[in-house]
C-alpha cells in the first residue's frame, strides 16, 4: 500500500476504457465460486455446479467445438496439447517468429525444439511453406487481427498435426465463415488478463474427439478425471483416469467464474469493437497510416489489437507511442520483436533447454514488422467515436508535421457525489453545505443530504442539493455509531459519480479540498485523504492537551504524546497530520476522519462502514471511519494523502462530546 504524502505525477484524464470490464456482477460471480466451497478441481465436494465445467462448455460452444478443457495459462495449454499429441524430445514444432516468447517456451517444456519461420510482408502470422524440413507439429498462431492459414499449412505438410493458437482472435470467423478455434487438430487459447476473453490468467484446449478430451483431462488433473458418481467417503470429486501421467494444471473455480462473467459480455463487446474499428479506419482514410488486419476480423470484432504501419518519416514506434500517450492518454505498443532476437528467449540459461536452440535463421520480415508498426489495443475500440477520431487526428498531425499539441487532448468529465448526513438539528449544517458548494474544482459536484428524520432542515433550501429523509422507527439501529454507519452504507450504495466524499454537518472544507484530492485520485489512488484543522465551538483553530477522541484520562494524555513523537498531533498545533498507517503508537494503527476521504466509487463498494463492535471498541469510541480504515489497510488499497489541512474539524461532535460548549 502506498502511503506517500508526496503526490505522484498526475496522469492525464482520458475516456479510454479499462480492461477487463468489471462490475458488481463480476464480483458476484467471484463470491459465488468462493461460497461453493469447492475452490479448485481437487477441492472439497459441493452442491454448487462447477464453474470450471460450465465455463468450459461455453467456451467449446462459442468456438464451434464439442469439448474444452480449461488450464492455468495459455502456455500450459500448448504444453498439454503437445503432450496429448505425443510431441516430445527429438521432435520439432514450427511457428512464426513474430509471436510471443511463451509459445516457444512451451515447446521447450515438452523437450521438443521450436523452429521458426519468418513473417510475410502481408502478415506476421507467416508461412510455414518456407521451412526447409518437415516439422513434427505446427503451432498455427493467429496474431492481432490477422488469421493464420491453417488450410494452407495442412496442404503443405499433410499429416503434420496443427495446434491452432486462437489467443488473439477468440471466437472469430475466417473469410470463408469457419470458426476460429475449430481449425486445428487441437486448438488452444490464452485467457490472460489482456485478452478479449479473460479469466485473469488461464487457458483453454479445444477438441472434437472424446478420447482426446479424456487424455487432456488426465494431463491437467494429476492423472485423474471427474468421477461419474461421488462416493460419500471421497474427499474430492475426482478418481484415477488410468490414462496419461498428468500434473495439476487446472484453474481455480474463481478464475472460471470470472471467465463465465466475461463470456456473457463477449457478443456486445465484439460489436462495439467492430464499430470502433470502422470509426478509426474511416478517420484515417486517405492518410499514410495503414490498417493491417483481415476484413473478417474487423467485421466481427474478434481481435487482440489492430496493427498500424507507420508512414515514412513519422518516427520510430517508441516515438509514436510516446506522442500518442502524451496527447491522448492512450497507451499503445509495439508488436512482438523476433523471438530469437529479443531479450526474453534464453534457453541456453536453463540446463534442460540448453541444447534445444536451433541454428539462427534470417527473419527480415519479422524484424520489419517490429520496426515499422504500432499496435492499438482492443480495449481502445470500446471507446466513444469522438475519442477514436481524436486519436486519428493526432496520428494525422504526426504525419503532416502539424503541431500535435494544438489538437488538445481528451479530459473525461469528473463527477463527485458529496454525502452529508444530518439529523437537521445543528446550526452548523448551513456552513457545511456552503463549503461544499464553494469548492474550487472543475468537477461536477453533486450534493445529497440524508436526513435522519422526517423533515428537511431549512438550511438545505440555500444550496442546490438532493434531500432524502428517513422517517419511521425501527429502520436503523438505535446505537448512534451503528446508526451513522448504516446511513453511510445506504448513501454509498446510491452514489453514481466517479468519486464519493462525505462531509459531516458540523465540519467544513476549505475551497481547495476536492481539487487537491482529485489531483491524487487522477494519479491512480483509489482512496485519498487530506489533513484537518481542529476548531472549537467558536469556529477558531483549537489545540488540545490530550487525545480528544477518548475521555479525559492519563491514557489520553499519553496517547497525545505518542502522536506528537510520530508527528501526527501535538499540543502546540491545531493541525492533525492524519495517516492511514501510523507506526510506533500503541493501540493506534492509523487515523483518518471520514470527512477527509475521497473514494473511487467502484472501490468504495468493496467497503462496509459498519460491523459489530466489541465492548473494548465501544469504550475506545471506534467509529465507522476506523472500520473503513482497517479494511483499506487489510485490502492494501492504493491510498494517497494531500498533506494539506483542508478539513475544518469541529470538536464537540459525537466522538468528542467533552469539547461541547460548557462541558470542558
Amino acid at each position: 500500500m502506498s502511503h506517500d504524502h508526496a503526490p505522484p505525477a498526475e496522469r492525464r484524464s482520458t475516456a479510454w476504457p479499462d480492461w477487463p470490464e468489471l462490475d458488481e456482477q463480476s464480483a458476484q460471480a467471484m463470491v459465488r465460486a468462493l461460497r461453493s466451497g469447492r475452490l479448485a478441481v481437487s477441492g472439497g465436494k459441493s452442491v454448487w455446479p462447477s464453474q470450471t465445467v460450465s465455463a468450459a462448455r461455453t467456451v467449446a460452444r462459442m468456438s464451434g467445438r464439442r469439448h474444452c478443457v480449461l488450464t492455468t495459462s495459455g502456455s500450459t495449454s500448448i504444453v498439454v496439447a503437445l503432450h496429448a499429441l505425443g510431441i516430445g524430445p527429438g521432435d520439432t514444432v514450427a511457428m512464426t517468429a513474430a509471436t510471443w516468447v511463451a509459445c516457444a517456451t512451451s515447446v521447450l517444456r515438452v523437450g521438443a525444439t521450436p523452429v521458426f519461420f519468418d513473417a510475410t510482408p502481408e502478415s506476421p502470422c507467416g508461412d510455414p511453406a518456407t521451412l526447409a524440413e518437415r516439422p513434427s507439429a505446427i503451432l498455427g498462431i493467429h496474431l492481432f487481427a490477422q488469421h493464420f492459414d491453417v488450410a494452407a499449412a495442412r496442404a503443405r505438410f499433410p499429416g503434420v498435426p496443427i495446434v491452432e493458437d486462437a489467443s488473439h482472435t477468440q471466437f472469430g470467423l475466417t473469410a470463408d465463415g469457419s470458426r476460429i478455434g475449430s481449425l486445428g487438430d487441437l486448438s488452444i487459447m490464452s485467457l490472460q488478463a489482456s485478452k478479449i476473453i479473460t479469466s485473469g490468467e488461464g487457458g483453454a484446449i479445444l477438441t472434437d474427439d472424446e478420447d482426446v478430451l479424456h487424455r487432456l483431462e488426465s494431463l491437467v488433473m494429476d492423472s485423474r478425471r471427474r468421477a461419474a458418481l461421488n462416493s460419500p467417503i471421497a474427499t474430492t470429486e475426482l478418481e484415477p483416469a488410468n490414462l496419461l501421467h498428468g500434473s495439476n494444471q487446472s484453474p481455480p473455480e474463481h478464475s472460471a467464474a470470472l471467465l463465465a462473467d466475461q463470456l456473457a459480455r463477449f457478443a456486445g463487446q465484439a460489436e462495439r469493437r467492430a464499430r470502433g474499428a470502422r470509426t478509426l479506419a474511416a478517420a484515417l482514410d486517405g492518410s499514410g497510416w495503414t490498417f493491417v488486419a483481415d476484413e473478417a476480423a474487423l467485421a466481427d470484432g474478434s481481435f487482440y489489437g489492430i496493427v498500424l504501419r507507420i508512414p515514412a518519416g513519422v518516427g520510430t514506434p517508441t516515438e509514436v507511442m510516446a506522442a500518442v500517450q502524451r496527447e491522448t492518454g492512450l497507451v499503445i505498443s509495439t508488436v512482438y520483436d523476433p523471438i530469437t532476437e529479443g531479450p526474453l528467449y534464453r534457453p541456453e540459461t536453463i540446463k534442460q533447454f540448453a541444447g534445444l536452440r536451433p541454428p539462427a535463421t534470417a527473419l527480415p520480415h519479422t524484424g520489419a514488422w517490429f520496426r515499422h508498426t504500432v499496435l492499438v489495443p482492443h480495449a481502445a475500440f470500446l471507446a466513444e467515436d469522438a475519442d477514436l477520431r481524436r486519436l486519428a487526428a493526432v496520428l494525422r498531425a504526426m504525419e503532416t508535421g502539424d503541431p500535435v499539441t494544438a489538437l488538445g487532448s481528451p479530459v473525461a468529465a469528473t463527477t463527485v457525489d458529496v454525502v452529508v448526513i444530518t439529523r437537521g438539528d445543528r446550526d452548523t449544517l448551513g456552513a457545511a453545505l456552503a463549503s461544499a458548494v464553494k469548492q474550487d474544482t472543475d468537477a461536477d459536484v453533486r450534493i445529497t443530504v440524508w436526513v435522519d428524520g422526517d423533515r428537511a432542515p431549512s438550511a438545505v433550501a440555500e444550496v442546490p442539493c438532493e434531500v432524502i429523509t428517513l422517517a419511521g422507527q425501527g429502520l436503523l439501529p438505535d446505537d448512534p455509531f451503528a446508526r451513522i454507519a448504516a446511513l453511510r452504507d445506504l448513501a454509498a450504495a446510491r452514489c453514481t459519480a466517479d468519486h464519493v466524499a462525505f462531509l459531516d454537518d458540523d465540519n467544513e472544507w476549505e475551497a481547495n479540498h476536492l481539487s487537491s484530492l482529485l489531483t491524487l485520485a487522477r494519479a491512480g489512488h483509489l482512496a485519498v485523504h487530506s489533513w484537518r484543522t481542529l476548531v472549537g465551538a467558536d469556529g477558531l483553530p483549537a489545540t488540545v492537551d490530550r487525545f480528544p477522541w477518548l475521555a479525559p484520562s492519563p491514557e489520553a494524555e499519553a496517547l497525545l504524546g505518542s502522536l506528537g513523537d510520530a508527528d501526527v498531533l501535538d499540543a502546540d498545533s491545531p493541525v492533525v497530520r492524519d495517516r492511514a498507517v501510523i507506526d510506533g503508537v500503541p493501540g493506534l494503527t492509523g487515523m483518518v476522519d471520514m470527512g477527509e476521504w475521497l473514494f473511487d466509487r467502484e472501490a468504495l463498494r468493496l467497503l462496509r462502514f459498519g460491523r459489530p463492535r466489541t465492548p473494548a471498541e465501544v469504550a475506545a469510541r471506534v467509529g465507522e471511519d476506523d472500520i473503513v480504515l482497517e479494511q483499506l489497510n487489510r485490502l492494501e488499497f492504493p491510498v494517497g494523502c494531500t498533506s494539506l489541512p483542508t478539513l475544518r474539524y469541529r470538536l464537540g461532535g459525537m466522538s468528542t462530546p467533552e469539547y461541547r460548549a460548557g462541558t470542558e
